[in-house]
């Protein structure tokens, strides 16, 4: 009975890590593609310019 005990518990603990992990990677990533996006507008335009991001929910 333990050992159904401790695999249910390493499974909801494996799962809230992974979770936690790949909310920060895809945070990270739409990071860079922001900065991707404004370095491309820049280097349309000579001038900088400085954007303000939305938070879509």
């Amino acid at each position: 009975m333990s050992e159904l005990l401790f695999f249910i518990l390493g499974l909801i603990i494996g799962g809230l890590g992974m979770t936690t992990l790949m909310c920060c990677l895809q945070v990270n990533r739409v990071n860079e593609l922001e900065r991707q996006i404004v370095l491309k507008d820049n280097k349309e335009d000579n001038e900088p310019e400085v954007w303000q991001c939305e938070n879509v929910e």
